[in-house]
């Protein structure tokens, strides 16, 4: 005969499915299934990927597809409803959140002016910046370096990392004609790496030892400086559904922000929390 559950065991099983619910990644490996596609911000991918990597092996039926694109990418194939999720490196539009667009903030990222390593600059101030980016300093011996023309790399029109480099420095004026664009932080970085006078910008998670990060006003794009709030190029990182997250969308975004999700993000990025 099936024992009656006391008043006792009833609220502790009704306390216990409320925090799985509130955590949404507390399901038991069974119990979740399907698949999901993420597109978007190539500054998010990275860690995205990675998180995705720990869920899948914490869910085994569960298939996570994560590709990039750029942040409007993200933006619209969520709102067409292309994939379940879209990464995002800068905050939505009004236009995108007036047709449902719902951002989840999970990392905070630090944009980052890289040289070429031989390039014996290592400190631009703002205006030394929009400067380049406007074409009005088109030689390296104006801001204290060699002789040499500048080659001003930058991102697509499509990025979430260009909008948010725009918002700092071109504020009221146009990017110059010869600034090269490219689709990625990747490729952006490849392109600083292989040329001794270009200039571009990344999130700090691609900065490695072929390019060289300089200061801008004195401030080095330090992970210590980023999160004491020294260093002031620092955006956040989301996560984009259509209307509030649900289903295994919603586990999934609860998993980037649990501290699981935000010590693996931590090694691109830096906490939300």
């Amino acid at each position: 005969m099936r024992k009656m559950m006391t008043p006792k065991r009833r609220a502790l099983a009704v306390f216990a499915a409320a925090v799985a619910l509130a955590v949404g990644f507390a399901a038991p490996a069974s119990a979740l299934s399907g698949s999901i596609k993420i597109s978007g911000s190539t500054t998010v991918q990275p860690a995205a990927q990675a998180v995705a990597t720990s869920f899948m092996k914490k869910y085994p039926a569960v298939r996570i597809t994560v590709v990039g694109g750029g942040s409007s990418v993200g933006i619209n194939d969520v709102l067409a409803g292309r994939v379940a999720i879209g990464m995002s490196s800068r905050d939505l539009r009004t236009t995108e959140l007036q047709r449902g667009a719902y951002p989840t903030a999970i990392a905070r990222d630090a944009l980052t002016i890289i040289v070429n390593p031989a390039n014996p600059v290592k400190n631009l101030t703002a205006a030394q910046i929009t400067g380049i980016y406007t074409g009005r300093i088109t030689n390296w011996r104006q801001v204290g370096g060699p002789n040499a023309s500048i080659v001003p790399v930058g991102r697509a029109a499509t990025s979430g990392t260009g909008e948010f480099f725009k918002s700092r420095f071109l504020v009221g004026v146009t990017q110059s004609s010869r600034v090269k664009t490219y689709e990625s932080n990747g490729l952006v970085r490849q392109a600083v790496a292989s040329n001794k006078y270009a200039i571009g910008y990344v999130s700090m998670a691609f900065v490695n030892s072929t390019v060289k990060p300089i200061s801008i006003g004195g401030v080095y794009p330090s992970r210590t400086n980023a999160l004491n709030g020294t260093y002031k190029y620092v955006r956040k990182l989301y996560l984009v559904t259509k209307g509030r997250p649900a289903g295994l969308a919603k586990y999934y975004i609860d998993y980037c922000l649990s501290s699981t999700g935000q010590s693996i993000i931590s090694r691109y990025y830096l906490p939300i929390r």
